[in-house]
């Protein structure tokens, strides 16, 4: 199933990106020569994106959303959820370039918020969307509106369970890239989520060569590590995560009762099934208060650690941004005449100030000392908080969904003896009402 499924995502991938190439209509005649300077036009057509207006994104966003959520949810259909996506991938992947980006959008966000001018409400609704649906249904954008997530899913062949430990240390680096993002937007040094895409390069068709082997080295890896880019770099999974933990109305592995046939677990490609936890002496209430305790204690010095560990990443943060760049590569080129920076020989020829400059510099570096000591008290007490939940340890009787690591792919549907059970029953009652 996992190759035939395969076949047909790189087929439909092979057709979309040779109908956008080569899609040109071919002259009927030869063109008239013409003596003289006189050239012939050539006719240009909009592009897709120039032709469809804002709102109508917004409106497949938001349809997509909604249908994902009634295949999850309702249908628990994973043929439903697979067909959705395809869907996505070919419109907000290959047609639209990659540019209807929630993900990209978390940057759009911190740029107006931390600077001036407002910000295009279709960004707004590309930021909120996805985050307001996850509060209803989980994450659902992640299971088929997603078209970064579509080809990772298409790509499973033979998942491996990553060790537990390794797979909670990795999960912490998507922290860590949205507090850099923010840091970099809201200080404008650049669009740090944009710039390490891994699928841009095969959306657009156009990308440097290291990327293309990038996002080539990424889908390769996600045969076996489901879901690479998702659990271990998106930024915008983190937010979707802590909105997926109060949803409404998540994903259940079965329609009714868990027989814990341990199936699900079995198959999840994410690791988010939760294993029953029998009551014992580890989880009795002494135990539990020391360990909390414990936890607490240590939140303070986590956080103070992680001030420190900002407040000594500032400077080479600092160095991405414009203004920083502008001042070395003059101090370069006064060191030595050969050097030459187009940045430095604008500067010089336009009769910039570099007092000015330095002034700026100086107000750069204080701005990134700051946010950088916050960025990394907000990590350490995000990790905090993570320990502090691990100390509860409570008990549980079935198999259950970390709402927080689902992405809502509907495999544990499949597999689910009730899922059958269900699915028959469901479809004699449809016989019975025609």
């Amino acid at each position: 199933m996992n190759i035939r499924r395969i076949i047909c995502l790189l087929a439909l991938m092979l057709c979309v990106a040779a109908t956008a190439l080569f899609a040109v209509e071919a002259p009927r005649y030869e063109p008239p020569s013409f003596e003289g300077a006189h050239a012939l036009p050539v006719a240009g057509h909009p592009a897709v994106f120039q032709v469809v207006p804002a709102w109508a994104d917004a409106l497949i966003l938001a349809v997509a959303l909604l249908l994902t959520a009634g295949a999850v949810l309702k249908r628990r259909s994973g043929r439903g959820i697979m067909a959705l996506a395809l869907i996505c991938l070919a419109w907000f992947g290959f047609i639209r370039h990659g540019c209807i980006c929630p993900v990209g959008s978390t940057q759009n966000i911190a740029m107006t918020a931390f600077g001036a001018g407002g910000l295009p409400w279709l960004l707004a609704f590309l930021f909120a969307a996805p985050l307001v649906t996850a509060l209803f249904f989980g994450r659902v954008f992640c299971s088929a509106v997603c078209p970064l997530g579509a080809m990772q899913e298409a790509s499973i062949v033979r998942p491996v369970r990553v060790p537990r430990v390794l797979d909670a240390v990795l999960r912490l680096l998507p922290l860590v890239l949205l507090s850099v993002a923010v840091l970099f937007a809201a200080n404008d040094a650049g669009f740090p989520i944009c710039a390490t895409d891994p699928f841009v390069g095969f959306f657009r068709r156009s990308a440097p060569l290291p990327m293309l082997l990038i996002g080539g080295a990424v889908l390769l890896a996600g045969t076996v590590i489901a879901r690479p880019y998702c659990r271990y770099y998106c930024p915008y999974g983190v937010l979707l995560g802590w909105c997926s933990r109060f949803a409404w109305k998540h994903a259940t592995i079965t329609p009714d009762v868990c027989i814990k046939c341990r199936l699900c677990e079995r198959i999840c490609p994410v690791d988010a099934i939760q294993a029953p936890r029998a009551p014992g002496a580890e989880r009795s209430s002494p135990v539990v208060r020391r360990r909390l305790l414990a936890m607490l204690l240590l939140a303070p010095v986590l956080v103070a650690g992680g001030s420190l560990a900002g407040r000594l990443a500032a400077p080479a943060l600092a160095a991405f941004h414009p203004l920083v760049q502008q001042q070395a590569h003059l101090a370069a080129m006064t060191a030595d005449k050969d050097v030459v920076y187009l940045d430095g020989k604008a500067f010089l020829a336009l009769g910039g100030d570099p007092r000015q400059l330095a002034a700026d510099v100086t107000l750069v570096h204080s701005r990134f000392i700051f946010g950088a000591m916050m960025a990394g008290a907000f990590i350490a007490v995000v990790l905090a908080w993570r320990l502090v939940a691990l100390a509860r340890l409570p008990s549980r009787e079935f198999y259950t969904i970390d709402q927080g690591k689902c992405v809502s792919c509907g495999r544990c549907f499949r597999v689910c003896p009730r899922q059958h059970v269900w699915l028959a029953k469901r479809s004699e009652q449809g016989k019975v009402t025609a």
